[in-house]
């Protein structure tokens, strides 16, 4: 069934090539791009059984947010600026509240109450703070007009070094030098006959892929912007995070329902730090290296949701243990931040 829907796909993308067909054009690439999305979040979260929960939710955060990256370097490319700073703030929110509140939701039913590592999500969530306190920061003094555009690229430039010198301290903290913090027993028998050998050379052509298809839907994207005058905001807010983020939405979920919920946390929350302190500090070098504008000043509104995004969360995890109930608020935020948005 699968083969043959992959077969009809690739049937309808080559029909809308030839005939040039901008709707299943746009259709077929958006599809193909979550199925390579989903095949290689498969792949690399392979390695999840034989590293840990936390190692393991790093790998997949990581092969998650490798088509968001790609996109939002080929959307800088095109100039389309706010798409990728709306794209980036929804992923973020997408994460904290969407995937977060759906694995806790559904954990929760299934299991009643789920327990986790709280020094998973304490690390996670210092890392968060210190990453909104810096757009924050650079927001807060463009508002007071005290920048100009040039010196809040060169300001932003600057913070977004020393973001990514942090993730990777962080990383060798949590991974290299106190990763007995971060163990944990799961009672998941994970034997050697449940893990399959990973296929590294399907990787790196599943990255070539979903880099190609990435600058493909980047040029469908802006002729969609163009032709049906859709905000570059709304876009990014709703559509790009889907398209990023769409497997390792699925593999939070997954882990909830298997009782894995620290792993399902440091998808989730582990992928949020990984967009504020990796890939938007990386995206503003490049756009600095290339002369774009880019900056990590954001709107009040959108300061205000990323705040009420990672404070809800942040109070999720006080006690070590997760309910249903708690997910469904995280979720009902979420809605409200995107009604919001819709109407600004």
């Amino acid at each position: 069934m699968k083969k043959i829907t992959l077969i009809i796909l690739l049937i309808i993308f080559i029909v809308s090539l030839l005939n040039n067909i901008f709707i299943l054009n746009l259709i077929t690439t958006f599809c193909f791009l979550i199925i390579v999305a989903i095949k290689l979040s498969r792949e690399i979260n392979v390695l999840s059984y034989w590293f840990g929960d936390k190692l393991g939710g790093f790998i997949s955060s990581t092969s998650g947010n490798l088509p968001e990256l790609f996109i939002s370097i080929f959307a800088l490319k095109s100039n389309l600026i706010e798409l990728v700073k709306s794209g980036l703030l929804g992923s973020i929110i997408g994460n904290m509240l969407l995937v977060l509140g759906l694995s806790i939701l559904f954990g929760g039913i299934k299991y009643n109450e789920q327990r986790f590592n709280k020094i998973i999500a304490r690390t996670n969530f210092s890392l968060l703070f210190l990453a909104l306190s810096s757009l924050i920061i650079a927001s807060t003094i463009s508002f007071q007009g005290k920048l100009n555009t040039h010196k809040s690229c060169i300001f932003s430039f600057y913070i977004a070094i020393i973001l990514l010198l942090i993730y990777v301290l962080g990383l060798i903290f949590s991974l290299v030098t106190h990763k007995n913090l971060f163990l944990v027993h799961s009672d998941e028998n994970n034997n050697e006959n449940n893990i399959k050998k990973t296929n590294f050379i399907l990787i790196i052509i599943l990255l070539i892929i979903a880099y190609t298809l990435s600058e493909h839907l980047v040029s469908l994207i802006n002729t969609a912007i163009t032709k049906f005058k859709i905000p570059e905001k709304i876009m990014g807010i709703i559509i790009m995070p889907l398209i990023g983020n769409v497997a390792e939405y699925i593999t939070a979920i997954y882990a909830s329902l298997k009782d894995k919920i620290n792993l399902s946390i440091e998808i989730s929350i582990g992928s949020s730090m990984q967009l504020l302190l990796f890939t938007l500090p990386t995206i503003i070098i490049i756009a600095f290296l290339l002369g774009l504008p880019l900056t990590l000043v954001y709107s009040f509104y959108e300061l205000i949701i990323l705040i009420i995004s990672i404070g809800l969360a942040f109070f999720v995890f006080q006690d070590g243990k997760s309910y249903w109930l708690e997910g469904a608020i995280l979720l009902a935020s979420y809605l409200i931040i995107i009604l919001g948005y819709w109407l600004i």
